[in-house]
């Protein structure tokens, strides 16, 4: 299901910016880079911070309103409305982190940088796909932790946000 959302399948054909998306003001709680959001997941990790990861992912207002023209890229999607997804990708993306938490959390882990499995634009906004977060282990071994689902860039902004987290093995 929540591949009808925020990129996880094919991506239909966005619809026209909404007024809301071209609003020049920041997403709620986001951050000024790519980077930024890596060093910050990286820092909730080795914290075992839940709290602060979860505060890395889109707010409310900004899901269900001023981007989820853009999010629910698929007809079915943007049928079950924004409640419904929300909830959805809320209770998805929290057992997605909870697994991350568990394998990951407290690693003293370096970061490195983030790679994307590809970058697409929408209307006012990026999406940074799948991206890989690259990090070094405490012994100093390079890895490519499967974590993250999207990362959006509202480009009117510059801010960015986490869509979902993603635990890929």
């Amino acid at each position: 299901m929540l591949a009808l959302l925020c990129g996880c399948g094919d991506v239909a054909t966005a619809p026209s910016p909404a007024p809301a998306v071209e609003d020049s003001s920041p997403l709620q709680g986001g951050l000024g880079s790519l980077d930024a959001i890596g060093q910050a997941v990286v820092d909730g990790l080795n914290n075992r911070d839940e709290a602060a990861l979860s505060a890395l992912l889109l707010t409310e207002p900004d899901f269900k309103g001023r981007l989820f023209a853009v999010l629910a890229n698929h007809p079915n999607a943007a049928q079950m409305g924004p409640d419904l997804l929300w909830d959805m990708q809320r209770r998805g993306g929290a057992d997605e982190l909870a697994r991350a938490l568990e394998r990951f959390g407290g690693q003293d882990l370096r970061y490195v940088g983030l790679e994307p499995e590809r970058v697409e634009v929408g209307p006012g906004v990026r999406f940074h796909r799948r991206p890989l977060l690259v990090v070094d282990e405490r012994r100093g071994e390079r890895r490519k932790l499967q974590v993250l689902g999207s990362i959006v860039e509202h480009l009117p902004s510059g801010s960015f946000k986490l869509i979902t987290y993603r635990f890929r093995d």
